[in-house]
This record gives C-alpha cells, structure tokens and sequence, in this order.
C-alpha cells in the first residue's frame, strides 16, 4: 500500500473509533432515592446473612447467646433516648434491640420518631423483665411491656426508613 494509501485509512479508522465509543451503553443510572437514604447507628450491618424477625421470635432459644442478624419493620422506639426499638414479629411479642450502655451513657442512640424497615446485628438473648422494668419500658414508649422478651444487644442497626 501507497504511503498516500496509508494516510487516506487513518481518518476512516478515527471515523470508526470515534463512532464505536459513541455506541458505548450509558453509564448506570444513580442508585434510587431510597437506597441513599439508609441510615446506619453503630457497626456496620451486613445484611446478607439476615433472617426474618418473625423466624427468630419463633424459636429464639435455638439461637440464645449469639450474634444474630435480623431484618423487621420497627414497630416502636423509644420516646425518652432512643436507647431502644422494637421489631414487629407478626405476633404479640416483638423483639426489643437495646442499644449498648457506655460509662457516659449509650454508644449510640436512634432518633425517636425512627420508622422503616431495620436490620440489626446483635448478641440475642430471651430476659425476664421484674414489673420495675416492665413498667420504665412502659413509660418509654413500649406498646406492651411483658415478663418475658426476647432482646438483641445491638452492635449496629441498619435501616431504610418509610418514604
């Protein structure tokens, strides 16, 4: 091929590439409004290995003293501090996520008109309430404090809150 040959190819290749680049897909669209929305209290929440509040409540004593994760709708939180929520389990009793205590107070708190969809990490355990308790977690906020419950000990809660 001609040197002139060569020269006259070159533009029709740049034509071409510059044509293939603008065939390229659009780049992904941002993530939806809900997704930026999520808030995290605590430790990060993986929410991959979580199981439904409900499963858990059925049979917590298959899973007493360890680190559970477990996805709910927040049913109640605490008026006072926000030093606790509960997780709708489908039935009367929830699941109470309490939020470690520190010498200064809490590690963390939630807001108090928190509401949405909850994913907490957490040791689990099933407590015995004296009334004293039953009737502070009644002041609270608490919808139906009762003898008996079934708690995490949250190290993170993750939650996408209603629209």
């Amino acid at each position: 091929m001609s040197t002139l040959g060569r020269f006259c190819s070159l533009p029709v290749l740049f034509c071409f590439a510059v044509l293939a680049g603008a065939c390229q897909s659009e780049p992904s669209s941002p993530p939806d409004a809900a997704a930026q929305d999520v808030q995290t209290y605590g430790a990060s929440v993986d929410t991959a290995a979580a199981r439904a509040a409900a499963e858990v409540a059925a049979k917590p004593s298959r899973l007493a003293d360890t680190t559970v994760t477990v996805q709910g709708r927040i049913s109640t939180v605490c008026q006072k501090k926000g030093c606790w929520l509960a997780l709708d389990t489908g039935t009367a009793m929830p699941i109470r996520v309490l939020v470690p205590r520190t010498d200064d107070g809490y590690e963390f708190t939630v807001p108090t008109t928190l509401a949405g969809e909850a994913t907490v990490t957490g040791t689990l355990r099933t407590v015995e309430l004296d009334s004293a308790t039953q009737n502070h977690l009644a002041e609270d906020g608490a919808s139906s404090a009762r003898a008996r419950e079934v708690q995490i000990a949250a190290t993170g809660i993750r939650v996408v809150p209603d629209a």
